[in-house]
């Protein structure tokens, strides 16, 4: 990258900077990419910057929990730490939850939602659990004040436009009335790129990055969210090994051959995102991030990949990309 010195003093540090000043950060990926260990580590960086926040997910496993010290999720926020909480989105509870909030009645909401057929004939309409949980994610953004912060670990990209599309379509198609009103201030939070932004999760191949850059303009031209960066999940060591000296034994002879093949994958896995970003024709920022084979399973785990994220060669912008590597895992 020929302004790589320019930019090697910002690295992740100053995207982590910028999102703090954010109200709401979307994350999203495909499944298996590593999006909720993304959606932990941007939730630990910005509550190291003083930031209330809450990290959402729609995930139905535990995982964000254990990399952040707690045993398990609840649909109730569980503070972690010092400025940070998280918390399961689950329909059911979302669509009470918020309903309540629209309804400006727990008691109202409950004999609402909590009567079987009703509930069942809600459960039929068309984006409504969508609706709920996303409305949900932004009420405790922007109207709760008990945060300063929300990061959602939303939809996986296949889904992502459809949820965050919701609330256009409702402000479009129904008559004026609470859930209009609900809708046309999302739509006004969403649009707003001084306080939503969105950081998409992909691994280290051409065609799915690809796929991703058509969502990062799909987010922009169908939502009006912005995009703040990239982030390239899964690359492996790239560094080759020199060669060993004539007569070395067998045994050191057979850990190089095994590092250079580990080194292999990751020099193709660089090819890829070269010839990606060759391609590419929007600016865009990208940060990379070690792949750990331990995996990321608590807290300092989680603090040593934050350590490798804000390294130097992990952050780029424009059509460049940092050559650094991810954590990638099984699940999102």
């Amino acid at each position: 990258m020929a302004n790589g010195a320019e930019h090697a003093e910002r690295t992740a540090i100053g995207v982590f900077d910028e999102l703090a000043r954010r109200t709401f950060v979307i994350v999203s990926g495909k499944g298996g990419v590593g999006r909720t260990t993304v959606a932990a580590l941007c939730g630990l960086a910005l509550a190291d910057r003083g930031r209330r926040v809450l990290v959402a997910t729609t995930g139905h496993d535990d995982r964000l929990a254990w990399m952040l010290g707690a045993p398990a999720l609840t649909d109730e926020p569980t503070l972690v730490e010092p400025g940070l909480s998280i918390q399961r989105l689950s329909a059911p509870a979302c669509v009470r939850e918020y309903g309540a909030l629209v309804l400006r009645s727990s008691r109202l909401s409950s004999a609402v939602f909590d009567n079987g057929v009703v509930s069942r004939l809600m459960r039929a309409i068309p984006g409504l659990d969508d609706f709920s949980v996303v409305g949900k994610a932004w009420h405790d953004a922007f109207r709760s004040g008990a945060y300063d912060t929300v990061v959602f670990d939303g939809p996986a990209t296949g889904h992502l436009l459809y949820t965050l599309g919701v609330p256009r379509a409702i402000r479009q198609t129904i008559a004026p009335g609470p859930l209009t009103r609900e809708a046309e201030l999302m739509c006004a939070h969403f649009e707003d790129r001084s306080r939503t932004a969105a950081l998409l999760v992909g691994l280290p191949e051409r065609w799915p990055l690809t796929e991703l850059d058509e969502l990062g303009v799909g987010l922009s031209d169908q939502v009006g969210i912005g995009l703040a960066a990239v982030v390239v999940n899964g690359l492996w060591p790239a560094d080759a090994v020199g060669p060993l000296a004539p007569g070395t034994d067998e045994a050191p002879r057979a850990v190089v051959d095994a590092v250079s093949r580990v080194c292999a994958i990751g020099q193709r896995q660089d090819r890829e995102i070269a010839a990606w970003a060759a391609a590419g024709t929007a600016r865009r920022t990208t940060l990379t991030l070690p792949w750990r084979f331990e995996g990321i399973g608590d807290e300092a785990a989680l603090r040593g990949l934050l350590a490798a994220a804000t390294g130097p060669r992990n952050y780029r912008e424009d059509a460049d990309v940092t050559i650094s590597g991810a954590d990638s895992e099984v699940g999102t």
